[in-house]
């Protein structure tokens, strides 16, 4: 039987109260896909790539900017292809 991590039982709680900001709730819902994310970087598709699926696909209704700041502060040693890198910065 596989434990589930406190920060999953946090993010469940605050998924589940309406009454909550919509900021956590998007935070709860990035932590929830924060690993798929962090393999799909590794993989070396742009952070607009990966925030386009997730959007289209209705997993993630945040914008691009909070998707980035998202990445940014809650994926620790992430490793930026150089060329994904630069066509994130450029807006493709």
């Amino acid at each position: 039987m596989e434990e589930t991590s406190l920060s999953q039982r946090i993010a469940a709680r605050v998924l589940a109260e309406p009454a909550n900001s919509p900021g956590l709730a998007n935070r709860a819902t990035f932590l929830g896909i924060r690993s798929e994310v962090q393999r799909a970087i590794e993989e070396g598709w742009s952070l607009l790539a990966i925030h386009s699926a997730l959007h289209e696909e209705g997993v993630i209704t945040f914008g691009y900017q909070a998707f980035r700041r998202y990445v940014n502060t809650l994926i620790p040693d992430k490793k930026w292809p150089v060329s994904r890198l630069a066509q994130d910065k450029s807006g493709q």
